[in-house]
């Protein structure tokens, strides 16, 4: 069997355990920010509900994916 940690062990383990996960926390910080489409890009880019008029659009030669579906189920019609 085990033996529980003497307090004064117990309390190096919590002091070790707390000084690492604050060298954790401060490593996050200094790391640069993340450079990625969607921390760039604002919410709902291309969709009516985006923030900023000019990116409620596609980017010209893109097509939505429904768009793509009709337009296959209307050229089975004819």
């Amino acid at each position: 069997m085990r033996k529980k940690a003497d307090s004064k062990q117990a309390k190096a383990n919590k002091v070790l355990r707390a000084s690492a996960v604050a060298a954790l926390a401060e490593s996050a910080v200094r790391e640069p920010p993340p450079d990625t489409w969607s921390v760039r890009m604002p919410a709902y880019a291309y969709t009516q509900a985006c923030p900023v008029p000019g990116l409620r659009r596609l980017p010209k030669g893109v097509i939505r994916y429904y768009e793509t579906v009709l337009h296959r189920q209307r050229a089975s019609r004819v």
